[in-house]
């Protein structure tokens, strides 16, 4: 610990306790609320991603110390799930799932023809 020499026990276990507590935290977000699944190419964009992960898990945090009466193991994976089901979502009709897939493998193999193009000139130099 970088504590002064001086500090209690009692203290120093306080505030290794509280690192679980934060640890937690981080873990729900990162599993539960997608903070890891980020792919931005700027620190604009993984900032707003962080910032609306972090909005997500207080969001949670106060759902769940609101409901803590009623439902007390009420967890951040029951409340995606109860909000995957109660948001309302567009219909989509088979068409336009095949129209975005396709566009999607368009991209990519337009993505993965761009690095094989650009290797082989690092390759040739």
């Amino acid at each position: 610990s970088n504590a002064p020499a001086t500090t209690a026990w009692l203290r120093l276990g306080f505030m290794q306790a509280q690192r679980f507590f934060i640890e937690r935290a981080f873990q729900d977000a990162k599993s539960e609320l997608g903070l890891a699944h980020y792919e931005v190419r700027g620190w604009r964009g993984w900032h707003h991603h962080m910032a609306l992960g972090c909005l997500a898990l207080l969001f949670t945090l106060k759902e769940r110390i609101a409901c803590a009466e009623a439902v007390p193991l009420l967890s951040v994976r029951d409340l995606v799930e109860l909000l995957d089901f109660y948001l309302p979502r567009k219909t989509r009709d088979p068409d336009q799932v095949l129209r975005k897939l396709r566009a999607r493998h368009a991209a990519r193999a337009a993505a993965t023809a761009s690095a094989r193009k650009k290797r082989r000139k690092l390759i040739t130099k």
